[in-house]
């Protein structure tokens, strides 16, 4: 719908527009009228209006001067001259001071009709393209934080970016380097399985929000902050004007490991790369820190570990600990929790951790871990019981934590998986019971109920035992059993199916053929017929 003002002195004139066209039936309400301009502003101030349709000369103020002055003050507003001077002159003022069109009195129905109607589509297109544009502004806004990211990631993590064309990115965040010096330090959640865990997914991109806010506001104003999230770490672009020491740099991380356990709840280790000139030279403090972090091996949470200042390639060269490998697998079988913990602490041990790169100990401590997989997968052991839904997903999240956790990971890992293997031996060992209380005992009158009772066992767990182990109900195991019973005693051709049937375990001879049709296919006679 539109709102549509008439401003005409002669009142016959305004009646006869009003009147003589069905404006409702056109999306078009007729909001206001007005005897001259300085009345029509009066208006305007109150009512919403997006078509005026105006004469030209008036008392006070004319139509020119009145669209003059609503072009720019209400400049949404289209508007047409009506006048009975049929001069090209007013014409082209009035388009000047921004009239959208104009017509001369006396002007036909339909050609008012037809201009307010070109009028309102233009409106319409205007309305879309102004929505169009709105939506790709709040399009643009919502994708600046990503822009943000990606750039800040290509500055630092790509070899000789595109300088020029990343710092104009980072300015539409009003992101700038005003100083110097450049360095990095990452910052790397110790205990990553716990805390995601513990949060959904949503949540723990929010922690990991709020830790980078807290970063950029923990550090003093003479040095630039900017987080950005990388394969879960944290990295910390620093650009100052001064050159910060070891002792330095370590006060303010332990600023920021501060202010994350207390508004946060978790600890971050961090590793810290050199500071010198140029921006090219982040993409090198990065991976210090990084190898800080990876090389030079740390345990425990909450750490401050610095670069070397040499890159060493051998610290990852490793032999695994295969014989502690064994060890460990084998006390998950015997289900001692004692005798695990101490083999699991052997194996540890053997990674020489504090030794070798950070990586080879994950990629040992995840072999371990596929170790245990194996193990249920050959044990027919749920392994998404143990190791959850997504085991990708566990993989790249303990790849995120502490050495420590991992450790405890495993540690608790390989209890779950000994009591899996606990339960299903004992499940096998009531199953045997079951399965020779059976044996012994079908031909007389026995059920699900007392085979439970005489091994001290619920039915309902009884069923549940067949089910999983022989993929047969109990009552089928029983009646397979009577009939293969049955089909020996047809080898006697002097029995009578009567006494087979009771020997068998049935009273009732009757249900003794159906049942034996339904497991044999045939009846007892064809059997008997057929043995013969």
């Amino acid at each position: 719908m539109f709102n549509m003002i008439i401003v005409d002195d002669e009142e016959r004139a305004r009646v006869g527009i009003r009147t003589l066209i069905d404006w409702q039936a056109h999306g078009i309400t007729i909001v206001a009228e007005a005897r001259d301009g300085q009345e029509a502003l009066d208006i305007l101030g109150t009512h919403q209006v997006d078509i005026m349709l105006t004469d030209i000369r008036m008392p006070q103020m004319d139509g020119l001067e009145l669209i003059s002055i609503v072009s720019g003050k209400y400049p949404h507003i289209k508007s047409v001259i009506m006048s009975g001077y049929d001069d090209f002159a007013y014409a082209q003022q009035a388009i000047r001071v921004g009239a959208s069109n104009y017509l001369l009195k006396p002007s036909r129905r339909q050609e008012i009709l037809s201009t307010v109607l070109d009028i309102t589509e233009q409106i319409q297109s205007e309305k879309l393209e102004i929505k169009s544009l709105e939506h790709l502004r709040q399009g643009f806004r919502e994708s600046l934080p990503l822009l943000k990211e990606k750039t800040l990631s290509q500055l630092v993590l790509t070899e000789s970016p595109a300088y020029p064309r990343l710092l104009a990115n980072l300015k539409m965040n009003n992101l700038v380097f005003p100083y110097l010096l450049y360095g990095v330090i990452l910052l790397r959640i110790d205990n990553f399985r716990q805390l995601h865990q513990k949060y959904l997914h949503e949540d723990t991109e929010l922690l990991k929000y709020g830790l980078k806010n807290i970063c950029e506001e923990s550090l003093p104003e003479t040095i630039v902050c900017i987080a950005f999230e990388h394969q879960d770490d944290i990295v910390l672009i620093l650009n100052t004007d001064e050159l910060l020491d070891h002792e330095e740099l370590s006060g303010y991380i332990r600023i920021i490991q501060d202010n994350i356990l207390s508004y946060l709840r978790f600890t971050v280790s961090a590793g810290i790369g050199s500071i010198d000139k140029n921006l090219q030279h982040l993409r090198r403090s990065f991976l210090e820190a990084s190898q800080a972090l990876n090389t030079r091996n740390y345990t425990g949470t909450g750490k401050i570990v610095e670069f070397s200042g040499e890159f060493d390639d051998e610290a990852s060269q490793s032999s695994y600990p295969l014989h502690e490998e064994q060890e460990v697998l084998k006390a998950v079988r015997n289900g001692s929790p004692e005798e695990i913990a101490g083999k699991l602490t052997l194996f540890n041990v053997a990674l020489q951790p504090e030794t070798v790169s950070r990586d080879q100990v994950i990629k040992s401590s995840l072999a371990l871990f596929f170790a245990l997989y194996k193990l249920c997968i050959e044990n027919n052991v749920n392994v998404n019981k143990v190791f959850g839904q997504n085991l990708t997903e566990l993989i790249q999240v303990l790849s995120r934590s502490s050495l420590d956790h991992i450790f405890q990971s495993l540690l608790e890992t390989a209890l779950l998986v000994s009591e899996h293997l606990t339960s299903k031996k004992n499940s096998n060992k009531l199953l045997e019971a079951a399965k020779l209380y059976i044996g012994q005992n079908y031909m007389k009158d026995i059920n699900r109920e007392i085979v439970a009772r005489e091994i001290y066992i619920t039915p309902g767990y009884l069923s549940l035992l067949f089910k999983q182990q022989l993929k047969t109900s109990f009552t089928d195991y029983l009646h397979k059993v009577r009939i293969e019973h049955a089909c020996l005693l047809f080898k006697d051709p002097g029995m009578r199916i009567e006494d087979i049937a009771l020997q068998s375990g049935y009273n009732d001879t009757k249900y003794f053929y159906q049942v034996f049709k339904k497991y044999k296919g045939i009846t007892p006679n064809q059997f008997r017929s057929n043995a013969e």
